[in-house]
């Protein structure tokens, strides 16, 4: 089979870690089909004088055709200004990846197209493909279901593109249940988990990944992982932990990510006069997660909402119990054997269960056991099925 996917969340020369969850199921469809990327991306001046636009300079620097680890990637550019085009973002997206579609599908005749993220690039491959008679399989992976899709001007085009797709996938039990309320039809709509690089995160020795951080082996950590952003709500960590160290329990809290709210969330820590037990790392390798985790006494994730976090997965192979708040696949993840749920933004309820976690004596093994069926190649056998399917 040869398959189109279509995804602006793909590693890049510039960027190797962008769509990192994208490039791991790929790897392994690439063991069962053919697989062609396009990764489309804003147009912007390759001008030296707007390097001061960092996140959009990077874009004039990805090449219009690329190879990562044997896979090929072709980059399209678009027209995009920033927020005021977010409307129009999938028509102005469309017109960069038409042309390139057409040609390649002249060359290669896909079998089916998927289309990663569905605002907005599931709207703008099914406008791109329209006239090419392949089938679309559009894969939702989390906000693009739980706020785009209340977004008034997103939502009809959203909507209007689910009901044109041959299948849906999802990473979630929750997100399909959502899409089932807004009468799509539930027949079309598949539940696909995602993965874990097993290869990477596994069990890890505390003592030696805490000594190659430099981090006290005594005290207890409290991890958390990801984009320091609103929805992520990292806020409650530190309201929480401050909650936590007023009754006079022992710990450091590391925060690695960066993110828009860095700064506030850096300013929360100063206010409540707990910045010595909140530890900012800033952006890290992804391949050095794993130690993260292994240093770690539990894992904290309190997301607004969520998809199927592979992070979660992450922490999670590594033996690392989680304290998460129940929202998205989460609650589909944990069991009392593998962690502690509450409800989002619960400050109290978050600092008991901190507690509870603290003072549990976790099985690392049975934490890493209940994640063992969840791999990439269990993952991409379970896209190469719809895709098959779609043929019919």
């Amino acid at each position: 089979m040869n398959i189109l996917l279509v995804t602006n969340l793909f590693p890049t020369p510039v960027d190797p870690e962008r769509g990192i969850f994208t490039f791991q199921l790929v790897k392994r469809l690439q063991k069962l089909c053919n697989v062609t990327v396009v990764c489309p991306l804003p147009y912007f001046p390759n001008n030296k004088i707007f390097k001061i636009f960092e996140k959009y300079y990077q874009f004039s620097q990805v090449p219009g055709k690329y190879e990562i680890d044997g896979i090929q990637v072709y980059s399209p550019k678009y027209p995009l200004i920033p927020k005021l085009s977010e409307s129009r973002h999938a028509q102005l997206m469309s017109i960069g990846i038409q042309k390139c579609i057409k040609n390649l599908n002249d060359k290669f005749k896909f079998d089916a197209v998927n289309s990663h993220w569905l605002y907005p690039d599931s709207c703008a491959t099914q406008l791109a493909i329209e006239s090419l008679n392949i089938p679309h399989i559009a894969t939702g992976l989390g906000c693009d279901i739980n706020h785009d899709l209340i977004d008034p001007d997103k939502r009809p085009q959203i909507l209007n593109m689910l009901n044109k797709t041959k299948y849906i996938t999802v990473v979630s039990n929750d997100l399909k249940n959502n899409l089932i309320s807004e009468n799509i039809d539930n027949k079309k709509i598949f539940t696909i988990e995602n993965g874990i690089n097993f290869d990477q995160f596994n069990l890890q020795n505390r003592s030696e990944c805490r000594s190659e951080l430099g981090i006290d082996l005594k005290i207890p950590v409290i991890l958390y992982v990801g984009r320091l952003s609103h929805e992520k709500s990292v806020t409650s960590i530190i309201s929480a932990a401050a909650k936590l160290r007023n009754l006079n329990y022992n710990f450091q809290v590391y925060i690695v990510g960066d993110g828009p709210e860095e700064n506030n969330l850096r300013n929360q820590a100063e206010s409540l006069n707990i910045s010595d037990k909140i530890n900012f790392t800033g952006k890290v390798n992804h391949r050095d997660i794993s130690r993260w985790m292994g240093a770690s006494d539990f894992f904290c994730l309190p997301s607004i909402r969520e998809g199927c976090p592979n992070v979660i997965l992450e922490a999670l192979g590594t033996g690392r119990p989680v304290v998460a708040s129940r929202v998205g696949a989460i609650p589909d993840l944990i069991d009392e054997t593998s962690g502690i749920l509450f409800e989002p933004e619960n400050i109290d309820e978050m600092v008991k269960c901190f507690k509870i976690a603290l003072n549990k004596k976790w099985d690392e093994n049975k934490i890493n056991n209940s994640v063992k069926s969840l791999s990439w190649e269990h993952a991409a056998e379970k896209y190469y099925d719809i895709y098959k399917k779609s043929l019919v």
